[in-house]
C-alpha cells in the first residue's frame, strides 16, 4: 500500500459542510472507498463545478446508500439513454451554500471512452487500497491515479469519436500528467501497474506517459492508443459489433432528444418529477425566485418554466385573442389586467358583478378563453412532471373565485335569455379550473402591502403598475388555495433576498 503525505490544500476548500459531512460519516463508519479520478480538480467542488466520483468497495455499498440518504442525497437517472449497471448517480443539496453536489458512485472501475464506458478494470484493489487524503476526503493516491489515466487516455485516442476531443484537452492533459508525477510517482506508477495490471507492458505505458507529457503529435498518439488497445483487449466490453451497437444506441437517444426539443439536462429523479408553483401578490419575488430556483435545479436536471398568468394562446383561442385588440378601444373591460382584478372593490369582496350590460357575454367569453389557455398550459405542465421533469411556475390558479389568477364568473340566479348563455360560461369557466392539476409544491410568498408597493415603485420597466393595482392584487392572493397539494409553504419575502433563497431551495429540495 501507497501512503502519501496530506495534500497541501486547506480542507476548507471543499464544499465545507455536505462534503465533509460525508467523508466523516464514511470514515466513521468503516466505508472502502476513495475519489478515484480528477483529483487535480478537486478544488473546484466548493463551486459545484466538479462531480464527486467515488469508488466503493461492494460490501460497504449497504452503508454507503443509507449515508447518503441520512444527508439527503436524491437518486437520479438518465432520462435518454440506458444507465450502466454499477454506476449511479446521486444529488445532495449543501445546507449552507445550497449547491448541488454530484455523487458520481461508482461499484467497478468502469471507464474508457468518453461516449460508451467501454472497459471494465480489475483495479478496483489498487486504487481503493492506494489512498491519501484531502482534508476528510479519501483520494487514490497520485501513483495509482496515474496508472488508470494513462490507460484511459489511450483508449480515447483509440477512438474515432473521442480524438476531436482530446485535440482540444492537450495542454490541460500535460498539466495533469505531469501533476500525477510529482513526488517520484512514475516509478511507485510502475511498480502498480505490474502488480495490478501486467498485460500492458511497462516500456509501453513509458511512451505512453512521454506522449502526454510532451509535445507528440496525434498521430503518434494514435499508433500508442492502438497498441494500448490491443493489450487491453480482455478488459473490452464489447467486439466491434457490440461497440458499434453501444454507439447506435447512445447516437439513437440523443437523437431523439434533439428531435424532441429537450434542451434540458439528461437527468431526472428517480423518484419522479414534480411541478412548483409560486404564488404571491405582486412585488412579493415570484419572478426573481422562479429564476433563481430554475438556474440551480436546471444546472443538473431537466427543467421548464412556464407563466400562469400570461399562457400562451392555443390553436382554438388564438382566432379570438386576435379579435380582442380590435375590441379593446370600445371595451376596455376586456383586457386581461381587469380580468385579474384591476377592477376589484377596495374591500376585497367578490369581484364586481359584470352578468349585465353590453359587454357581459364577450367579457364572459374572454374569462373562459383565458380558463382554457391556463388549463392547457397547465395540464401540459403536469404530463411533464409526470415524465420526470421538474416544472416551475410562475403563478397558478386557484379555486377562489375571485383569487388572483382564478376564476372571475360568478353564476346568477335568473336563467333567462343571455343570463342563460353567462351562466354556462361561467359553469365552464368554473369546470376548466377545476380541471387544472394541483402542483406538487407550492410556495405562497408574503410581503407587506407597503413593501410590495414600495418595491413596485422601485422597479425599472415600461408599463409599471398603479398602486391600486398592486393593493388588489395583494389582497386577492391571500386567497390562494388547491385542494390535493402535496406540499405547500409559506415564505416571509419581507427577509434579505439571500435567505429567501435558501428558504425556498431548503423546502423544495425536502419536498423532492
Amino acid at each position: 500500500m501507497i501512503q502519501e503525505l496530506v495534500t497541501s490544500e486547506p480542507a476548507a476548500v471543499l464544499n465545507a459542510s455536505l462534503v465533509e459531512q460525508l467523508a466523516t460519516a464514511f470514515e466513521r463508519e468503516g466505508v472502502v472507498y476513495s475519489h478515484w479520478k480528477s483529483n487535480i480538480a478537486l478544488a473546484e467542488l466548493a463551486a459545484g463545478e466538479t462531480d464527486l466520483d467515488l469508488l466503493v468497495e461492494r460490501q460497504s455499498l449497504p452503508q454507503v446508500l443509507t449515508t447518503l440518504s441520512r444527508l439527503g442525497f436524491k437518486r437520479a437517472i438518465a432520462r435518454w439513454g440506458a444507465g450502466e449497471p454499477g454506476i449511479t448517480h446521486y444529488y445532495g443539496r449543501d445546507p449552507q451554500t445550497s449547491e448541488l453536489i454530484h455523487v458520481h458512485l461508482f461499484s467497478r472501475v468502469l471507464t474508457g471512452e468518453s461516449f460508451v464506458k467501454s472497459h471494465l478494470f480489475p483495479l478496483e484493489e489498487m486504487l481503493l487500497e492506494n489512498v491519501t487524503f484531502h482534508g476528510p476526503l479519501r483520494v487514490t493516491a497520485r501513483p495509482a491515479e496515474l496508472v488508470l489515466f494513462t490507460l484511459r487516455m489511450f483508449i480515447k485516442y483509440g477512438s474515432l469519436p473521442d480524438l476531436v476531443v482530446m485535440r482540444r484537452k492537450s495542454a490541460a492533459l500535460r498539466r495533469e500528467v505531469r501533476w500525477l508525477q510529482e513526488g517520484g510517482g512514475l516509478a511507485d506508477a510502475l511498480a502498480l501497474l505490474k502488480k495490478h495490471c501486467p498485460v500492458v507492458d511497462a516500456e509501453l505505458f513509458l511512451q505512453c506517459v512521454r506522449a502526454l507529457e510532451g509535445e507528440a503529435p496525434l498521430i503518434r498518439r494514435m499508433m500508442l492508443a492502438r497498441q494500448v488497445r490491443r493489450q487491453l483487449k480482455g478488459y473490452a466490453r464489447h467486439g466491434w459489433a457490440g461497440r458499434l451497437l453501444a454507439y447506435a444506441r447512445m447516437f439513437w437517444a440523443e437523437g431523439q432528444r434533439r428531435l424532441l426539443g429537450h434542451k434540458q439536462k439528461n437527468k431526472v429523479f428517480e423518484s419522479g418529477g414534480a411541478l412548483i408553483a409560486f404564488v404571491g401578490a405582486e412585488a412579493t419575488g415570484k419572478s426573481t425566485l422562479v429564476a433563481e430556483t430554475g438556474h440551480w435545479l436546471g444546472s443538473a436536471f431537466a427543467v421548464r418554466t412556464v407563466h400562469a398568468g400570461k399562457p400562451p394562446a392555443t390553436w382554438l383561442t388564438a382566432p379570438l385573442s386576435l379579435l380582442l385588440p380590435l375590441l379593446r378601444p370600445r371595451l376596455s373591460s376586456l383586457r386581461t389586467s381587469r380580468l385579474e382584478g384591476h377592477a376589484a372593490p377596495s374591500n376585497g369582496d367578490a369581484p364586481p358583478d359584470r352578468s349585465k350590460g353590453p359587454a357581459a357575454l364577450i367579457y364572459a367569453l374572454r374569462a373562459v378563453i383565458l380558463a382554457w389557455e391556463r388549463r392547457q398550459l397547465l395540464v401540459r405542465a403536469g404530463r411533464a412532471a409526470a415524465n420526470g421533469e421538474i416544472v416551475i411556475c410562475d403563478r397558478y390558479p386557484s379555486e377562489t373565485v375571485g383569487a388572483m389568477d382564478s376564476p372571475r364568473l360568478i353564476a346568477r340566479t335568473e336563467e333567462q335569455g343571455a343570463g342563460t348563455i353567462y351562466n354556462r360560461l361561467a359553469r365552464l369557466e368554473q369546470r376548466l379550473y377545476r380541471q387544472i392539476p394541483p402542483p406538487d409544491i407550492a410556495l405562497r410568498l408574503h410581503v407587506s402591502l407597503e413593501t410590495a408597493q414600495q418595491r413596485n415603485r422601485d422597479r425599472i420597466k415600461d408599463g409599471k403598475e398603479s398602486a391600486d393595482y398592486v393593493a388588489s392584487r395583494h389582497r386577492h392572493a391571500r386567497e390562494w388555495h388547491k385542494q390535493e397539494t402535496r406540499h405547500v409553504y409559506d415564505v416571509d419575502t419581507e427577509q434579505p433576498l439571500a435567505e429567501t433563497i435558501r428558504q425556498v431551495k431548503e423546502a423544495i429540495w425536502e419536498s423532492l
